[in-house]
This record gives C-alpha cells, sequence and structure tokens, in this order.
C-alpha cells in the first residue's frame, strides 16, 4: 500500500514547485531537509533510558482532579522518548521520499531496530501502557501510546518499499507493530460506554497507521467503518465536538480529536472511501471544520473555557493537518487563513504530506 498515501505523483508535484521557488513548498522541504539534517546525529533510542524498564510505563499528565493542570512530578518520560523516535523518524522517512537518499532511510531504520528489535534496547511491544512509572501513582492511560508512535507507524509505512530494509528485520519489525496494534483494536469504553473523544480518535489514527505499515486492509477498513459510525455521535448540528469542549483546553482538545480525524479520512480518500463529504443523519465532518475554523479566526468569542491560551508564535501542528487537509479537499480560503493564523505556513511536515500541490 506504499503507493496510497504520500504517493509518487505527489512528491514530484512537489519537487517541481519547490525547484521553481514556489511558496509553501521551497520553504517546506528547505525545513524537512534541515530536519532530516539533525536527524541524522540522533544516537539511538531507548524506553530503557527511563530507568532501565522495557515496560512502557508512564505517570498520568494531569493532576488528579484537575482537567488540564499538568503535573510537574509526573514522569512522562516514556512518552518523551518515544515521541522524539516518532519525530526523527518520520523526518528522515520523509527526506528518503523526497529525495531517494538512502542515508535517510538508513538512519531511520537504525533508530527503528534499536527500539524494536536489539535485544539489549528494545521496548516490549505489550500494546497498552503497563502502568504508573512512579509507584502508586495514576497512569497515563493507553492514550498517550497511540500519540507516541502513530508517526513511527507512518515512518515506517513510508519506509516500506525501501530496497535497503533487510528483509528479516522488516519483517520483525513488523511483528513488533503487529504487537502494539492488535490489542487496541477492540472498541473502547469507559464507565460501560463506547468511547467516541479524542481517546478513539486518537486510537483510530494509531490503527491506521499500524494498518498502512502492516499492509492490512482489513484493519483500514476497520477504521473507516468506525470513522463513520462515530461521526454523527461526535458532534453537534452546531459542529461542536461536545466531548472536547467539555475539557478546560477546549480548543486544544477540539484541534486534537479534528486533525486525527481528518487524517483518517485524507488517507480513506486515496483508498476510494468517501469520508469527507459524507453525511450521517445530517452531519458531515466539514461543519466541525467550518465551525472550528471561524473560532480560530475569531478565538475571544469561542464559548468554552480555555485555562491556558494558544500560542501563535510558531505554527501549530494540529492546525497545520486539520486545516492543509481541509483547504486541499474543498479549497475554502478561511481553512488557509486560519493556518496563517496561527503560525502560518510551512505547518511542520505537515504541508508536504496532506496539501494538495496542485493549489497554492
Amino acid at each position: 500500500m506504499h503507493a496510497i498515501f504520500l504517493p509518487r505523483d505527489h512528491v514530484e508535484a512537489v519537487q517541481a514547485k519547490a525547484a521553481a521557488g514556489e511558496a509553501p513548498w521551497a520553504q517546506a522541504l528547505e525545513k524537512l531537509l534541515a530536519a532530516g539534517e539533525a536527524g541524522l546525529q540522533q544516537p539511538p533510542l531507548s524506553l530503557c533510558q527511563n530507568g532501565g524498564s522495557k515496560y512502557f510505563r508512564q505517570d498520568a499528565v494531569y493532576v488528579p482532579g484537575q482537567d488540564g493542570v499538568r503535573n510537574e512530578a509526573s514522569n512522562m518520560k516514556s512518552g518523551a522518548l518515544a515521541h522524539r523516535l516518532s519525530d526523527v523518524c518520520l523526518d528522515l522517512a520523509m527526506c528518503w521520499r523526497f529525495t531517494g537518499e538512502a542515508r535517510y532511510a538508513d538512519k531511520a531504520l537504525q533508530l527503528a531496530h534499536a527500539w524494536c528489535l536489539d535485544r539489549a534496547t528494545y521496548m516490549f511491544p505489550e500494546g497498552r501502557v503497563d502502568d504508573a512509572w512512579t509507584p502508586g501513582a495514576q497512569y497515563g492511560g493507553d492514550v498517550v501510546l497511540f500519540l507516541a508512535f502513530h508517526e513511527f507507524f507512518l515512518a515506517c509505512y513510508l519506509l516500506d518499499d525501501y530496497g535497503g530494509w533487510e528483509p528479516r528485520a522488516h519483517a520483525a519489525t513488523r511483528r513488533w507493530i503487529r504487537a502494539m496494534v492488535e490489542p487496541q483494536r477492540p472498541t473502547m469504553f469507559h464507565d460501560s460506554h463506547e468511547m467516541y473523544n479524542n481517546w478513539d480518535d486518537a486510537r483510530c489514527i494509531y490503527l491506521l497507521n499500524g494498518a498502512l505499515a502492516l499492509d492490512d486492509l482489513d484493519l483500514a477498513i476497520e477504521v473507516f467503518e468506525r470513522w463513520a459510525h462515530t461521526l454523527p455521535l461526535k458532534m453537534t448540528e452546531e459542529g461542536f465536538l461536545p466531548r472536547e469542549t467539555m475539557r478546560t483546553r477546549s480548543m486544544t482538545y477540539t484541534l486534537a480529536a479534528l486533525s486525527h480525524t481528518l487524517h483518517i479520512a485524507h488517507v480513506a480518500e486515496r483508498f476510494g472511501v468517501k469520508l469527507l463529504d459524507l453525511t450521517v443523519n445530517g452531519r458531515t465532518i466539514r461543519k466541525v471544520v467550518d465551525t472550528t475554523a471561524h473560532y480560530l479566526l475569531h478565538m475571544d468569542q469561542w464559548p468554552y473555557e480555555m485555562i491556558k491560551p494558544m500560542s501563535k508564535e510558531s505554527p501549530n501542528d494540529r492546525i497545520g493537518q486539520a486545516f492543509e487537509i481541509a483547504y486541499g479537499h474543498w479549497g475554502d480560503r478561511r481553512y488557509l487563513d486560519a493556518i496563517n493564523a496561527w503560525g502560518g505556513r510551512p505547518a511542520g511536515c505537515a504541508t508536504l504530506l496532506y496539501a494538495s500541490a496542485g493549489g497554492a
């Protein structure tokens, strides 16, 4: 399935625009290559660097009973290490796809094998957060696993057809990913209720990117069907996501859910599954996109709690991901305005991954 997402024709279109100096492509590719050069210097990463254990353990991010208030005493290094692995591997994998230079792919695989395969340093692939890192503390919940690894799975997918990936190591990496993915396939429940909030959106992007890395079409279809099932459940007629607006960082959580949801729909479109324009019980994801875009451009009117304001000083990856997809599909100028209002283009990897190279 390596031609489904970030296909060759998209890469070539971006390369042509970048070579002509066109914005934002030239700047986005320059930024990516700089990240790739930095990634080439990354020493191997291992979960063992957090206290020696190969089990993924992490304390809760927030102070118990205080939603949105970060607990500075929590040990979150396991997630930080995994996020670093994912970020660097994705940068390197994309550099390889845009340049064809084997040094980027080889470095990404060195990091992947240290994390997944090498006996001295690999992480046990249980597919869940084993427990809190601090004895007696509240544990972080599996959502921290979803957020930490879905981009690593995407990096492995982008490297799938690299001729330098030794077959036995490739197969062993796939087995590691399979062991991580399978425990998360069942629907999540909380207090006997089916979950369809940002946790489930994060679970679904984790599963979908895992499906891409595993070349598992059945799993991808499961995620697409789950997406269609939860669409009318998660949103209001006005285009709000009530399970996110009830949080104390309401816009932040709305953007997290929306960016993951739109990634899934974007990939589905490549498979010929039309989710972006799907209407279920009169509801469509575009209504959420439009509502969110309006308030990003008028945050003083946002009617829900934000205990910490978002920053406009640098590109916001979640805004970039969500609205590059939306702008590329629907072409509404408000979506580009939302990106530009919150750090602008290029919006990290999102501009190269999601923006339509056929337009501005």
